[in-house]
């Protein structure tokens, strides 16, 4: 990771047009893209993602446009090739209590929420699908799923998640360090959360069916 303070915390989206230009399928495809890549040109993210180059670079000018991407002054080294990177080497996080307050606001964090949603499901999927032994070599598994339960302070979990964040950083720095390596080794991309809430609240959405059920 950059020592560039501003890199260093996740771009902050509040209008609720960025919206749309997160949750494109394509657009989402390309965030992850350069997240594990740290940088790219539109013809490296069109092979990476099997879309047209010419649809690629309207995708990235939209991302461009609400902030989430940038131009790498980095590799630009003759002005005739674009190459991308994130604004922020911590991704983007959506403020939905800020977002709630604009016009458009109230549609946009429902799509949000519909999305992570989408995603937290698709996650599940994977995670609990049964390996090919065909396809994985000795059967093992290419997904990672480890539950975890403490009790903290509230400093204790700011500090948990400090150390979680710089773990997450240092393996980011790796795979975008082997982007352009060639050793034979075979690399798959990956996508994954960390999630963590109060016990009380993962039990008060539990009920909540059967509250509906049974008044």
């Amino acid at each position: 990771m950059t020592d560039d303070p501003p890199r260093l915390s996740p771009t902050r989206l509040i209008d609720p047009k960025a919206v749309l230009a997160v949750t494109h399928p394509v657009r989402m495809r390309l965030l992850g893209e350069l997240s594990r890549s740290g940088t790219a040109r539109a013809v490296d993210l069109a092979a990476a993602v099997d879309e047209p180059a010419n649809s690629v670079s309207f995708h990235l000018r939209q991302l461009a446009k609400h902030g989430l991407i940038e131009e790498n002054p980095e590799r630009a080294e003759n002005g005739r090739e674009r190459w991308w990177r994130l604004t922020s080497d911590r991704g983007f996080e959506i403020d939905l209590d800020a977002m709630l307050r604009r016009d458009g606001g109230q549609p946009a964090v429902v799509t949000v929420r519909r999305v992570a949603e989408a995603h937290v499901l698709a996650l599940h999927r994977a995670v609990h699908r049964t390996p090919d032994p065909t396809d994985v070599p000795s059967g093992e598994r290419r997904t990672i799923s480890d539950d975890f339960a403490v009790r903290l302070s509230d400093t204790e979990l700011q500090q948990m998640r400090r150390e979680v964040a710089e773990l997450l950083d240092r393996w980011t720095d790796i795979s975008r360090t082997l982007t352009e390596v060639e050793d034979g080794q075979e690399r798959h991309a990956y996508y994954g959360v960390v999630l963590g809430a109060l016990v009380q609240d993962i039990s008060a959405v539990d009920d909540a069916p059967q509250r509906e059920q049974h008044p």
